[in-house]
């Protein structure tokens, strides 16, 4: 695992794997995957049932847009939520066997590590959730360590939100088990794109949130401005036109791809983490996802694109899962218009990558964000 600078864990013993998927010898009778039990009848995967279990507890009612006759398997196994259901009866789930119990939860071990505990979406009943609770912890820290009172930001302070933005994704990203699989230098690869990834929208929220205009907020509560001379207290050297109209144009550009769409959607934690956990899963999105009549193509992701080629289907079942996720949170708050706000947080993905870009460029060009200013850990990241 990529060695990072990052907060201590919280736990220290390691568990084996089959303390989070007991081996079984049997396939999971719904959609084929690795057998937990068969304590609703017939043998079944720990999604299956999870699935099965908070269908009945909430008498979900689902509709199939495609005649009621998708395939179910374990690549598929979330296209369909209607046809998942009627395979779950059919194979001999059983309404009755789902007890009090269930409606808690499953008993199993905490798992402690040296590393952060990976999520199994699939068999994590609440995973964004699970995930919205990493990112409020980490809003908390860069909160406890802001600055006093508000000042335009210096080169250290840029040097500084970049390693919180590195530490951070990539402990959002050992979240996933196809990221962890990666060799270092391929994980590396992958935060060179996904740490600044957070760095524009954690700094996107706290602008947002701050009602800041005019302002670009960074982590720690300093700022940038499109005025390159605006706040400067030292006494002010004449800098070149070239670097005060880049510096401008950077500024600006974050305000209309990021800080906008932000503030026009006042955009929730949950939809911050789903974005986060989007932009992961999303390596090369040739791709498409289906939600009603539409579809939403999604934009392209990594230096490398064919960085997860080897754990393409899981990425695939990672993607749906947020993605159902994000849709059914949606459905739920924007009853009338949650399929058009679906399609304003993905284009807003577009949106980051296109930003990243201009955050590379600035390094090129910007006293402010002179890689070579920065310190080692943080510029090798630049190099990868």
């Amino acid at each position: 695992m990529l060695a990072i600078q990052r907060m201590e864990p919280e736990c220290s013993s390691s568990p084996s794997s089959t303390e989070w998927m007991p081996e079984l010898t049997e396939n999971c009778a719904v959609c084929g995957d690795r057998v937990n039990s068969c304590r609703l009848g017939p043998p079944a995967c720990l999604g299956c049932i999870v699935f099965f279990r908070r269908s009945i507890i909430h008498s979900s009612k689902y509709r199939c847009l495609r005649g009621e006759s998708c395939l179910i398997n374990y690549e598929f196994r979330s296209s369909c939520r209607y046809c998942r259901l009627q395979k779950c009866f059919q194979t001999g789930m059983k309404q009755s066997a789902v007890r009090r119990r269930d409606c808690i939860g499953p008993r199993r071990p905490s798992p402690c590590s040296s590393d952060p505990p990976v999520l199994y979406p699939e068999t994590d009943v609440q995973f964004i959730d699970r995930l919205i609770r990493i990112q409020t912890r980490q809003f908390e820290e860069h909160k406890k360590q802001s600055v006093v009172k508000s000042r335009r930001a210096t080169v250290s302070d840029v040097n500084r939100m970049f390693k919180w933005s590195i530490n951070n994704a990539l402990e959002w990203a050992s979240q996933f088990d196809p990221f962890q699989k990666l060799a270092n230098e391929a994980q590396k690869c992958v935060l060179s794109e996904y740490g600044f990834s957070f760095f524009l929208i954690d700094q996107g929220f706290r602008t947002k949130c701050e009602k800041a205009s005019g302002y670009w907020m960074l982590q720690n509560g300093t700022y940038l401005h499109s005025d390159y001379y605006y706040g400067q207290t030292d006494d002010v050297m004449e800098t070149d036109y070239n670097t005060v109209r880049s510096h401008f144009e950077f500024v600006k550009g974050l305000q209309i791809a990021i800080q906008k769409p932000f503030e026009s959607l006042d955009i929730d934690m949950f939809e911050m983490a789903a974005l986060k956990s989007l932009l992961l899963v999303s390596r090369e999105f040739s791709s498409y996802f289906f939600f009603t009549s539409t579809i939403f193509n999604f934009p392209a992701s990594f230096p490398k694109p064919n960085i997860f080629s080897d754990y393409q289907e899981r990425m695939e079942a990672l993607k749906e899962r947020c993605s159902y996720e994000l849709m059914e949170y949606l459905s739920s708050k924007y009853t009338d218009t949650f399929v058009e706000r679906f399609g304003a947080l993905i284009i807003i993905l577009g949106e980051i990558r296109t930003a990243v870009k201009l955050v590379y460029n600035q390094t090129k060009v910007s006293d402010l964000f002179d890689s070579k200013k920065f310190d080692p850990y943080v510029r090798s990241f630049f190099l990868s």
